[in-house]
């Protein structure tokens, strides 16, 4: 059985686990209250969950991307792609780059290693595939947590503030590789980042341009 790159991904899948079974039992009158009420859908929507049906996926299912080997939460399924939460990130992938995982598997290695924890116990989970070495954090304010929640005209703030709390969290591990989407726009949100790593991470980080909207940061 393969573990997670990261610990708290492991947190976030028990979380998510804990959360299913809760309200299990309350899904049917849940879906009695529902099914008086007239929900309009766009296509998008009717299309993403027909793909769904199709390919026997369900959001909130975990699963293991095929290049990276790292686990996720498949969050959403669209019409020609996925989108997966992965260890606080959420990426889009194709439906042939990642496979649902067994949840009695996942359900044991929660067992296992949530039997204690000592910080040699904890590096021994994460040991067992290593740290992921590439990662793509989308900037875009849609694609932010709470993100549509943003003041108006502190969208910049908003963005920044996101992207520091990430780059806190990924900085321990040495090599790894952050491809920030910024977009083209106006350059404001791309020069504030490679600021950002200039004047406050340089010791820790380098920058250096990617495709068009993309900057690529390496933790030294």
């Amino acid at each position: 059985m393969e573990g997670f790159n990261d610990f708290s991904a492991l947190k976030g899948l028990k979380k998510e686990l804990e959360k299913q079974e809760k309200t299990a039992p309350d899904s049917a009158k849940e879906q009695q209250k529902r099914s008086h009420t007239v929900v309009h859908k766009t296509k998008e929507q009717h299309a993403g969950e027909q793909k769904a049906r199709e390919l026997g996926l369900r959001p909130g299912c975990t699963v293991t991307l095929m290049d990276s080997n790292d686990r996720g939460i498949l969050r959403h399924v669209h019409k020609d792609h996925v989108e997966i939460e992965l260890d606080g990130l959420m990426i889009t992938a194709g439906f042939r780059d990642f496979i649902v995982n067994n949840p009695e598997e996942d359900r044991e290695l929660i067992r296992r290693s949530g039997t204690s924890k000592k910080k040699k116990d904890i590096e021994q989970v994460q040991a067992q595939v290593g740290a992921p070495t590439e990662v793509t954090l989308d900037l875009h304010i849609e694609r932010i947590p709470g993100g549509y929640d943003a003041p108006k005209g502190f969208e910049l703030e908003f963005q920044m503030e996101y992207f520091k709390r990430v780059l806190r969290d990924k900085i321990k591990h040495r090599g790894l590789r952050i491809n920030v989407v910024h977009g083209v726009g106006d350059g404001v949100l791309r020069d504030a980042i490679r600021k950002e790593i200039d004047e406050v991470y340089a010791l820790h980080c380098a920058w250096s341009p990617g495709i068009a909207g993309v900057t690529v940061i390496t933790v030294k």
